[in-house]
């Protein structure tokens, strides 16, 4: 081989060589030679096979030997023997001739004759043998090149660079001398809505008219663009963090039927720094929640959650901060102590009070040389605020749970402005902090342009930001008339066609509207509460009185064709129905600290809708004792009774409300039978059966 290492032909001492018998291929014209500098491969012309040559040099009288096994046959049609010797079939006769003349000394070895001929010290690698490697490295190139073209051109189609608008959301701090600036993404509260909702929260397409009338907004295609526009923006310094502030879980069939794995998927593709874990994340429990953790790329952080017995595959997955090194910001994340009665996080695991853990939690940070502190938090915005004013160090809160919308009215919509985005937070200490939200159900994602003192605080005079409406439609959008993001859409398509296919199947008729409550809290007595609540009796057939959580109830029915969507979109949990006996004065504390809001001195987070219980104006309750006839809207033969302390009852209630969920009474769990493993599919037969459905108040409540 020509180069280094190379070892010219007439060099070789026939001593040394040695002759390679056996794997040689007959079509690659090369054999093996081993000299006294080394083991060396050399490439020789196919007229010196299967033959021993003698050479002599006109300059040095000197012979050398070159026995070689295994040869191809003269006249052998190899493209590639042809190639490496510059030897064609045409040429046999013309080669003849001059070998004869070699060999009777009539034309010495380096003589050129015709074709062109090796020279005695000429490499082996002539420049017809060159050919070759040519080819094959510009073939290599050549689809190393298309190669490169097609990913350039599929990620030119997903993510087009001309759809993001540097000038949309330039960056608007200017840092002053000693200070650092960035800018941080953030989102909240999605609750599984990944496509378009309206008002009512039916699924939409902004494309079409009927949507542009009723109103549009949210889906995960739609925010990712956005995430990209803010992203894109002219003069973000470094890469923008971005930050979910938990809350992924439940609110859609999404979640009913892949309970989790889409979420991941968009998690991933959305390319979160951090998130924080919200209440609903333990609705399937904690071992669901670790298998979820590990598809997730980002970090999950929670610092006031405490593990009383191991969970070992939870504990690995989760951590109290994360540090992102690219702007030295140190992210704490926290839950709301009401998750341990407001999802079904078991009884080896306890929520603390946040600030003790924030504090803990920041005080390592700055030892770590971090003085740069978010807290990413799913307390809700007064508890974020108030940990604000009680803990000082805490330059910014990213916040959840509450789905509050923060900034200036916008004309047309829902969202009811509770304080300026972002809200500023004096402590005791006289440090301000920031603190924000963007409402939920991907309605909006915010962002901040901080500007950081030395300190870690945040000059308030140079900070800014909004609350970014996902809504292509309205007027008064920034990003009114743009695309999705087709890398989302297709990421999605099949769950897309898989949720579609089960959502659309028809259930029923409704001859009315059954509004959704208005919050957890809602006092009323409601339509679709009564329809719930007479269908879980209706399916038992042995207990006269049933109850259900108002927070339960997420949809509305609306009047027309009732599909499973709709089903799912009024009662999103996986939930069990169960069955027991208790004695009146536990149904007496459960009602009455479904009305005050406290019990036990907690809490209670949701009212109740009931059938077989009335609550009277003078504060009495009456209970149903006995019905005679069960298949019938409503129900006949009933005997009334008021409640009676010591006497047994026999109730049904939801495994959630039956495990002490919403503290609306102390844990049943133990005591209790499955009637069946889902309450939502009961309810579906019961909408079957009486179809077609009138919304029914009965005075249940006065």
């Amino acid at each position: 081989m020509a180069g280094e290492g190379y070892i010219p032909l007439q060099d070789l001492d026939i001593s040394s060589a040695t002759a390679v018998s056996g794997g040689e291929h007959s079509d690659e014209g090369s054999s093996s030679s081993t000299s006294r500098a080394g083991t060396a491969g050399v490439l020789t012309p196919r007229r010196f096979r299967g033959q021993t040559h003698e050479a002599t040099d006109n300059a040095v009288s000197k012979y050398t030997a070159f026995p070689i096994s295994n040869s191809t046959p003269r006249g052998s049609d190899s493209s590639l023997d042809n190639i490496l010797n510059g030897l064609g079939a045409e040429d046999e006769e013309e080669e003849a001739a001059i070998t004869g003349a070699e060999n009777a000394g009539m034309l010495p070895l380096g003589a050129r004759r015709g074709r062109y001929r090796r020279r005695p010290n000429e490499p082996i690698w002539n420049r017809h043998m060159l050919v070759l490697p040519f080819l094959m490295f510009a073939t290599m190139g050549l689809v190393a090149l298309v190669i490169s073209a097609v990913a350039w051109a599929r990620d030119r189609r997903e993510r087009p660079s001309e759809e993001i608008d540097a000038s949309l959301f330039p960056f608007a701090a200017t840092p002053g001398a000693g200070q650092y600036a960035m800018r941080l993404i953030h989102s909240n509260d999605l609750h599984s809505r990944f496509l378009p909702t309206n008002a009512t929260g039916a699924v939409c397409d902004p494309q079409q008219q009927q949507s542009r009338d009723s109103g549009c907004h949210g889906g995960a295609a739609y925010a990712k663009m956005v995430v990209d526009q803010l992203r894109g923006g002219a003069k973000v310094p470094k890469s923008p963090v971005l930050l979910n502030a938990g809350d992924e879980f439940e609110g859609s069939v999404f979640h009913t039927l892949f309970r989790g794995n889409l979420s991941a998927v968009l998690l991933n593709a959305f390319g979160y720094d951090a998130m924080a874990l919200g209440n609903h994340e333990f609705d399937l429990g904690p071992g669901h929640l670790a298998r979820y953790l590990d598809l997730v790329h980002a970090p999950a952080l929670c610092a006031n959650l405490h593990f009383d017995n191991p969970v070992p595959q939870l504990q690995a997955a989760l951590q109290p901060f994360a540090v992102i090194e690219r702007h030295n910001l140190g992210v704490i994340g926290v839950l709301t102590p009401d998750a341990a009665v407001s999802s079904s996080m078991g009884t080896d695991i306890s929520v603390s009070e946040p600030a003790a853990a924030v504090t803990a939690a920041r005080t390592r940070l700055a030892a770590m040389g971090v003085n740069r502190i978010v807290v990413l938090s799913h307390l809700g915005f007064d508890a974020d605020r108030a940990l604000a004013a009680q803990v000082p160090g805490i330059s910014l809160i990213v916040g959840g749970h509450t789905h509050s919308y923060l900034g200036n009215p916008r004309p047309g919509s829902d969202a009811h402005p509770v304080a300026a985005y972002p809200a500023w937070v004096r402590s005791a200490d006289d440090w301000q902090t920031a603190v924000v939200q963007a409402k939920s159900f991907g309605e909006y994602v915010g962002y901040l342009d901080l500007v950081f003192n030395d300190d870690g605080s945040l000059d308030s005079k140079m900070t800014r930001g909004a609350p970014v409406p996902v809504d292509v439609i309205s007027e008064d959008s920034p990003v009114r008339g743009r695309k999705p993001s087709q890398r989302v859409l297709s990421l999605m398509q099949p769950f897309v066609d898989r949720a579609e296919a089960f959502q659309n199947h028809s259930v029923g008729f409704a001859a009315a509207d059954f509004p959704k409550p208005d919050g957890n809290r809602d006092p009323k007595e409601l339509a679709l509460g009564n329809l719930i609540s007479d269908a879980m009796i209706w399916g038992v057939r042995h207990a006269p009185v049933s109850f259900i959580g108002t927070g339960s109830l997420r949809g509305s029915l609306p009047k027309g064709t009732l599909t499973r969507g709709h089903l799912l979109a009024a009662l999103p949990f996986d939930d069990s129905l169960r069955s027991a006996t208790v004695r009146g004065s536990v149904l007496r504390d459960m009602v009455q600290g479904a009305l005050s809001g406290t019990r036990n001195g907690h809490p209670v987070l949701s009212t109740l809708q009931y059938s077989g219980l009335r609550l009277l104006k003078d504060g009495l309750v009456e209970i149903r004792t006995q019905v005679d006839i069960f298949d019938a809207r409503p129900v006949r033969g009933e005997v009334w009774k008021t409640l009676d302390d010591q006497e047994l009852y026999q109730v049904v209630l939801p495994g959630f409300v039956a495990a002490g969920g919403d503290n609306l009474l102390d844990s049943l769990t133990n005591s209790t039978t499955v009637v069946t493993e889902n309450l939502r599919d009961l309810v579906e037969l019961y909408v079957t059966r009486f179809s077609p459905l009138s919304p029914l108040l009965d005075h249940r409540k006065p």
